[in-house]
């Protein structure tokens, strides 16, 4: 099995270090959040290939959170963490689309078996996650095979250029921040990946110049905005 990509998000901040830093020995590439909306935004920016999520969070609990991510993608694998075991709450959680319950306090070495057992039954069910095509006014993008079709006209984008395509079609007439952009792409804020992240929606726009009804409009300040008209 290819290195698994798994979002965590729990508000126990020592444990869930720990988990962490088991789950990364175990082969596993893990990026770790300690509250729901953190969790959100990562998952709307980078590409998992399962859920961890704790249910008992401040402000947002684990079950608003996965409502929210399999509104995005109905097929992503979730595991929650609870210290409850209320037959209510299996129910729920059960009853959202989870693949698998683990009450608290539970063995690190459990959780990976668990993990490792999701996984497997999701690709035997041919559950295989690939992006949808988006349609951006007159134009199309294939995530996927990193294509963006326009005025009839097939361009085959880098990987650089479809990572930043895809954020703007995951905030479609929404504002894209400068810095979560650059995160996402490269990992970091280094001050010259400003220049670079220029350069490709430069790009963008040369390619989108020939559909009116698509733009990438600059918000002072902020960051960019895809407009769809």
């Amino acid at each position: 099995m290819e290195q698994p990509h798994l979002l965590l998000i729990d508000d126990e901040l020592q444990y869930s270090e720990l988990t962490k830093e088991y789950l990364e020995m175990k082969g596993c590439k893990v990026m770790l959040k300690h509250d729901a909306q953190a969790g959100f935004d990562a998952f709307k920016l980078h590409v998992f290939d399962l859920c961890v999520l704790d249910i008992k969070m401040p402000k947002k609990d684990g079950f608003t959170l996965a409502e929210e991510i399999k509104l995005v993608d109905e097929l992503m694998p979730i595991i929650f963490l609870t210290g409850q075991s209320l037959k209510e709450d299996r129910i729920r959680g059960l009853t959202l689309g989870a693949d698998d319950y683990l009450t608290k306090p539970f063995s690190m070495e459990e959780l990976y078996l668990r993990i490792l057992a999701v996984l497997k039954r999701v690709k035997v069910k041919g559950h295989v996650r690939k992006s949808e095509p988006y349609q951006l006014g007159n134009s199309s993008y294939d995530p996927h095979l990193q294509q963006l079709v326009v005025s009839s006209k097939t361009i085959k984008l880098t990987s650089i250029e479809s990572k930043l395509l895809n954020l703007f079609c995951k905030h479609q007439n929404q504002v894209l921040m400068r810095d979560a952009a650059i995160i996402a792409i490269w990992g970091d804020e280094e001050h010259y990946r400003g220049y670079s992240l220029n350069v490709y929606i430069s790009k963008l726009r040369k390619y989108l110049k020939d559909d009116p009804s698509v733009e990438i409009m600059n918000l002072h300040g902020e960051g960019y905005r895809l407009i769809i008209k």
